[in-house]
Parts: structure tokens; C-alpha cells; sequence
């Protein structure tokens, strides 16, 4: 079975990988309980969800894999405040020993390098992406942004579209099938929204390491829940294909 390296765990494709978003600690820690339970193969804290992120490292550590996020609002997330402020969070999170941090492309260039060399010097994996919340652009634009994540420095790229029909969401898919071989580190790829929610499911078929599911409250639109990602995805890809 194929697998991929996340900081320093080895984990089987594809991965199902719990969000976790609340407005308090309290929450947020009962996400990841749960998202444990439900058999989640790691989690995705989303600290951009808190009302008050002090103590958010109270989450750590867990007993799986940690992806580290801190989404800002022009990416679909809910931090709104200094972008110094926003990566402080991420690099705590590496001197935390998190397995994982999730530094968008867009992030100012200085604190992105900043991010991606401290990770680096700890062996944490980086995770860089891009998201589109009003389209999804051609095959090409797609896999361009994918080789200047590549370039960044990333250890995974991740890319994430908005569908409106059926048409968009086989372009997410046909871009994955294609962008295998342009691109040397593992790439991420779904389409958000009702006609994209097939993506979710049929990335993983296509090469993608990791699916993300809400372990609670959905954390984007069209989102499945964890026992229900998992489900569908071992109907889909046997163990030992």
C-alpha cells in the first residue's frame, strides 16, 4: 500500500484527516476526541475558528498526527487580525512538535519563509496551499499554482476550488490525474461547494494522500463526516490495492 511522510510519521494513502474547528478549547478538544473515535487517520486543528486562540497549544499533543491551520479570512477562514499575529500561531505550533503546519501561498513572503525554514529545521512537515472560494480556474492555471507552491518549499501542496457544476469538478479531477507528473511532492486537490463534493470522495482514486472530513461542525462547504469519509473511501479503494 502506498504511503506518505508527514514530519516524522508514515502514514498509508489515502489518509482521512478530521477537521477540527470551535469557538472555545473546550470544543475543539471534544472535536478531536471525537474525531479519534470515529477512526480519523489525523487531524486538522483549526485554531482560526477560536473566539480567543491564548492556550490553544492546551489542545497538544494528541494521540495522532497534527495539521496545524490558522486559515485567514481571505482564504475562507476566520482570522482577521496581523498576519505576524497568524503565523505566530503556526510557529508556536512547530516548538510544539504539531507533525505538520499549513502555511497558505499567499501568506507575505518573509513570514511564509520564515515558517517553512523553522519547520524545516524540526522536522516538522510544511503543507503549503492555495484556495479559491469563486471558481475553478483551467488545468493550466491550476498547474502553474501547484509549481510555485513545489518552488516555496513545500513538502505537500494543496489545492482547493470552488465548483458550480459537474464540469468544474471533473477539471479538479482531470488536473489531479495530470499534475502527478509535473510536480515532484504529493499534491492535495478537491473542489468545495454541492457540485464539487464528488471531488472529495474521487481525489484520493486520483493520487490525492489525504482527505479532510469534519469531525463535528463541517469546517467547508461540502464536507463529509469522518465514519462516512471512511466508509465511502474503503468501498472505493480496498487495503492493499
Amino acid at each position: 500500500m502506498e504511503t506518505f511522510k508527514l514530519g516524522k510519521h508514515e502514514l498509508q494513502i489515502p489518509a482521512v484527516c478530521g477537521s477540527v474547528m470551535g469557538l472555545d478549547i473546550k470544543t475543539m478538544r471534544a472535536g478531536a476526541a471525537k474525531a479519534i473515535d470515529q477512526g480519523a487517520d489525523l487531524i486538522e486543528l483549526r485554531i482560526d475558528g477560536l473566539r480567543d486562540p491564548t492556550g490553544w497549544e492546551k489542545l497538544l499533543p494528541l494521540k495522532l498526527p497534527v495539521i496545524l491551520a490558522n486559515r485567514p479570512d481571505r482564504e475562507g477562514g476566520n482570522f482577521k487580525g496581523d498576519e505576524n499575529e497568524r503565523v505566530k500561531v503556526l510557529l508556536q505550533g512547530i516548538t510544539r512538535g504539531v507533525s505538520c503546519v499549513d502555511i497558505e501561498f499567499s501568506t507575505p513572503e518573509p513570514l511564509r519563509e520564515r515558517v517553512v525554514s523553522r519547520a524545516r529545521k524540526s522536522g516538522i512537515a510544511v503543507l503549503m496551499s492555495h484556495h479559491d472560494f469563486s471558481l475553478t480556474p483551467s488545468i493550466e492555471v491550476l498547474t502553474e499554482m501547484t509549481k510555485r507552491l513545489a518552488g516555496a518549499g513545500c513538502d505537500l501542496a494543496k489545492i482547493v476550488t470552488f465548483a458550480e457544476d459537474r464540469k468544474d469538478a471533473l477539471r479538479v479531477l482531470d488536473f489531479l490525474a495530470q499534475v502527478q507528473d509535473e510536480v515532484a511532492v504529493p499534491i492535495i486537490a478537491f473542489a468545495m461547494g454541492d457540485a464539487g463534493r464528488i471531488t472529495r470522495i474521487a481525489a484520493p482514486v486520483f493520487g490525492s494522500p489525504i482527505a479532510y472530513a469534519a469531525a463535528g461542525e463541517a469546517t467547508a462547504p461540502g464536507q463529509f463526516d469522518v465514519v462516512t469519509m471512511k466508509r465511502l473511501l474503503s468501498e472505493l479503494i480496498p487495503k492493499g490495492r
